[in-house]
């Protein structure tokens, strides 16, 4: 069973729980990093590819799929059914660090999420057929929200994918060669396809709003006046206690 929210100093109210989606380069970290700012003590958990050689239980697991993927910036080994399961864990174990500080009524900012597993698991599982990655996106996050609950407010972040494909690579200093440009443009779309109506999803637009600072200031906005929703019973059914 989920703890029951107590919320801090007695309130009766946990804190909101917010996932920052999209591809890479669309500035992620560095909007949660100025949305931080803004909050009182939020808890920020980093996007799991950069919790390689950290030692908890997510951490070792990033940094196997990592090892077997050679390389590949999508984690792929060649086993995508067992490197899916392996991410829907690591998606577990970071829910399970994180609720504590929740249930005394802190914000945590997560990056990348359920939603991000979901969609480029789902384009790697379908690699040529959008209606069913859709249909397996949508499945995934079932599954996932089975386990644990999905976040109270997701900003999904879009922009031109060639900005935001510029930008990741000045950011890694490698070129994206043409296939995994692919991926990343199947994935912007699965994106929005997935989150669409949704309403504790938030849509903003890089290109329509470039300057960080005023980006940073909506999104706290978006945070400040979300409200947690109750959590879900897991569908634990015939899992010892």
């Amino acid at each position: 069973m989920y703890p029951q929210p107590t919320g801090a100093e007695g309130t009766g109210r946990r804190g909101v729980l917010v996932s920052f989606e999209g591809i890479s380069g669309i500035g992620k970290s560095h909007l949660t990093r100025l949305v931080a700012q803004r909050l009182e003590m939020p808890l920020v958990v980093e996007e799991f590819s950069g919790r390689q050689q950290r030692g908890d239980l997510g951490s070792r697991i990033v940094t196997a799929l990592a090892g077997a993927a050679d390389g590949d910036r999508f984690l792929r080994g060649g086993c995508t059914a067992s490197e899916t399961l392996l991410l829907l864990a690591v998606q577990m174990h970071t829910w399970e660090t994180f609720r504590v500080p929740l249930d005394t009524g802190r914000t945590v900012l997560e990056g990348r999420s359920l939603h991000s597993v979901a969609v480029y698991q789902a384009a790697a599982l379908h690699p040529h057929d959008d209606p069913a990655a859709l249909a397996q996106a949508h499945a995934l996050m079932r599954e996932a929200t089975a386990w644990r609950p999905a976040p109270d407010v997701t900003i999904l972040l879009t922009d031109h994918v060639d900005s935001a494909l510029r930008r990741a690579e000045q950011r890694d200093g490698r070129p994206i060669n043409a296939a995994e440009r692919a991926v990343h443009e199947r994935c912007a779309r699965l994106f929005q396809e997935l989150t669409a109506g949704d309403p504790r999803v938030r849509l903003l637009d890089r290109a329509a709003q470039p300057d960080a600072q005023a980006a940073a200031d909506r999104i706290a906005d978006w945070i400040s006046t979300a409200r947690p929703l109750p959590w879900p019973e897991p569908a634990l059914e015939g899992v010892p206690a």
